[in-house]
């Protein structure tokens, strides 16, 4: 009898040391996920493609459970040798962290295959340089129009306007690739400059279609305008609507002037009897 209950009581200390054990474990867990851990975060929202400067972050602390991974807790991680490092491949909300895996390392040699965006093409068109040089660079959004001309029904030709592609992410102007070092080296040469942008492959395939069948232009998007217009292809009819109204009224202009050549022509005659 004793043995029995001298048994029961060192089970139940082993049970009550082992339950404060498992009590004690949890909470230093809990306790070390609450502790608050540095991250850095967009101060305000970062555009997909910009060089990070500390004016775009922020440090902040958080619960070490809210971390994201491989997130970063320096700012001065961003720089080397005192100068901006890091571009961003994805656009950053403001108060998102920022993570490894979201920004590039800005080198010289990057290329622009490793700035293209994930599911993205790299596509390039050539520019006349007075419509892009100072006006287009890396890291610009752009729309595509293009003007092409085709056969209507009635075997008559016709030219339209068509957007062809809207938000586009600019990738490189020339030898100006984002998030590399700006390359003047015949900057001022050549009378054409080469623009590249990332697509989808559905764009690709309408831009090269657009661009062998009629002439392709840029149209320059405000900084941070991200929204797509359903738009319609605009006709030459459409821009010269009231055509067939002047021309109506030709005719009657014609007739007036008639009039007064005839009118004209008996005062004359009758002058000249005299």
């Amino acid at each position: 009898m004793k043995k029995t209950f001298l048994i029961s009581v060192i089970l139940a200390l082993l049970s009550t040391i082992f339950g404060s054990l498992y009590l004690y474990d949890i909470g230093q867990r809990n306790k070390s996920m609450s502790e608050p851990v540095k991250v850095i975060v967009a101060g305000s929202k970062i555009e997909q493609g910009k060089i990070i400067t500390s004016q775009m972050l922020k440090e902040k602390l958080v619960p070490k459970q809210y971390a994201q991974p491989k997130h970063i807790s320096s700012i001065k991680d961003f720089y080397i040798e005192g100068n901006p490092s890091f571009m961003s491949i994805v656009a950053f909300e403001e108060g998102e962290q920022i993570t490894s895996t979201k920004i590039l390392p800005i080198t010289s040699d990057a290329g622009i295959s490793n700035t293209i965006p994930d599911n993205k093409r790299a596509v390039t068109l050539i520019f006349d340089r007075d419509e892009v040089a100072g006006i287009i660079s890396p890291g610009s959004r752009i729309d595509l129009i293009s003007i092409i001309e085709y056969e209507n029904k009635d075997k008559s030709f016709s030219e339209s306007s068509v957007v062809v592609a809207q938000n586009l992410l600019v990738l490189a102007v020339g030898n100006d690739v984002i998030g590399g070092i700006k390359d003047l080296k015949n900057e001022n040469i050549t009378v054409n400059l080469p623009v590249t942008m990332a697509v989808s492959i559905t764009e690709a395939q309408e831009i090269m279609l657009a661009r062998e069948k009629g002439v392709i232009k840029i149209a320059l998007r405000p900084a941070g305008d991200l929204s797509i217009s359903h738009l319609e292809p605009v006709k030459m009819s459409d821009i010269l609507k009231d055509a067939s109204k002047s021309s109506i009224k030709q005719p009657n202009n014609a007739k007036e002037i008639q009039k007064s050549q005839k009118e004209a022509l008996e005062i004359i005659n009758k002058y000249s009897l005299k």
